[in-house]
Parts: C-alpha cells; structure tokens; sequence
C-alpha cells in the first residue's frame, strides 16, 4: 500500500483505539487534514474521491455530535482541492473537477468560515491542470468566476495572480486585472481586491493531535454543484 494509504490505516486504527476507550487516540481535526494532505501528495488513483470521503466523515461526525475537535476547516477543504488539482489519472479527472467545485460551495456557504487566498490559487490551479488548455472558453469562464469571487472577498494576493496568468491567455489575465496588475504584483490592483490578504482566517476552526460545522448536505454526488450551474460561472 502506498504512504497515503497506511496513513488512513492509522487514522482508522485511531478511531477504534478511541471508541474502544483509550481517549489518547482520539482523531481530531489536524489528524484527518493530515491524512487528506497524504492524498494529495500521493498523485495515485481515486486519491480526490478519498479526500472528499474524509472530509464527508468528518462533517457527519461534526454534525452527529457537534464536537468541535472534529469539525473540518479551511485547511481540510483546502487540502481536498489540492487533491483534486494534483489528480495525475486521466480517467480521474472529470470527478476531481466536480470534487473541487463541490467542496468549494460547501465552503463558500459556511456561516464561520470563507474561502481565502490559498483556496482561490488552488481552484485556479484545478482549471489549469484539469481543463483541456485547447478549450479556452470553458477556462476562461471558470477562471473568472473564481477570480471575481477573490476580489469579492478581498483575497486577491501575488499567488492568485500567477496562477490565473497561467489559466488563461494573456490578453484574458490583462482584461481580467484590469491592466494594473500587468507586473503580478498585487500591490498595483485597488485596495479592496487585497484587504484580507495577510490577515488571519478565522475559519481555521479547531485543531489538535496530528495526523484538521457545516449547515448544508453533505459534499457529495455525482452531480454538478450550484456553483458549476450558475450562468457561466460553473
């Protein structure tokens, strides 16, 4: 088995040492973020559709108790779409493009957290490495959809930039900054694309040991999310 795979093991082993009494061994937030990021890293098949099998236990197990050491975080939902954006498999890309946007809404719709400038580079880095470089116009669209969200909230930072220059074509990224981000410095652009840049996330939630509420279902299905219905922006 591969690296990605004992380390769910362990976190299994975990759970069980812990339902068995030991409260040692309890899972918690960072542990199971710890096991997504094993995924991501490990470019092997079906690793996006087993991070979002961990993050979908951690929001039933948040829900079913409301133990805040176990609710999933900025950073869980993060290291889901970086699974999906380092998806190696062809086969497994068409369902890492739906994960992602999936756990971005679910993201997008919690009352205590908020995608921040981590999660715009990656969702932009989703676009790049898993729609076809020859479709420009599906890129396009979902490049500016994600990066008018960033501006929206404020977390448009040099690493935004850079990935969205490298999605769509450079007349597309000058249109996009409005030809004052020419340099990628988002030091050039106005001030309210890059207020929250620097500050701390509050959606970080709780975290614990190693090896981390969500008001909405659950994300799951083999369906497109709300996000990818809207207009042209999914």
């Amino acid at each position: 088995a591969g690296s990605a795979a004992r380390a769910e093991h362990v976190l299994q082993v975990m759970k069980q040492r812990y339902l068995d009494g030991d409260t040692d061994f309890k899972p918690n937030t960072r542990t199971h973020t710890s096991v997504v990021d094993a995924w991501a890293k490990s470019g092997e098949k079906g690793a996006a559709k087993r991070a979002e099998q961990i993050l979908n236990n951690m929001i039933s197990t948040y829900e079913a108790n409301r133990d805040p050491d176990i609710k999933p975080n900025v950073h869980t939902a993060n290291a889901v779409c970086n699974a999906c954006a380092f998806t190696k498999m062809e086969e497994d890309r068409p369902e890492a493009l739906q994960i992602a946007f999936r756990v971005f809404d679910w993201l997008s719709t919690q009352p205590d957290m908020e995608p921040d400038s981590y999660t715009f580079t990656i969702l932009l880095s989703v676009c790049s490495n898993l729609l076809p470089r020859e479709d420009r116009a599906t890129r396009f669209s979902h490049a500016k959809a994600f990066f008018e969200k960033c501006c929206k909230s404020g977390y448009v930072n040099d690493y935004v930039l850079r990935k969205l220059r490298q999605t769509v074509s450079e007349q597309e990224y000058l249109s996009l900054v409005e030809y004052r981000g020419a340099s990628g410095s988002a030091s050039n652009l106005p001030a309210s694309w890059t207020r929250k840049v620097g500050k701390k996330n509050n959606s970080s939630g709780s975290s614990g040991s190693t090896v981390g509420g969500r008001s909405g279902g659950r994300s799951k299905g083999g369906r497109w999310s709300s996000h990818n219905r809207r207009g042209g922006n999914k």
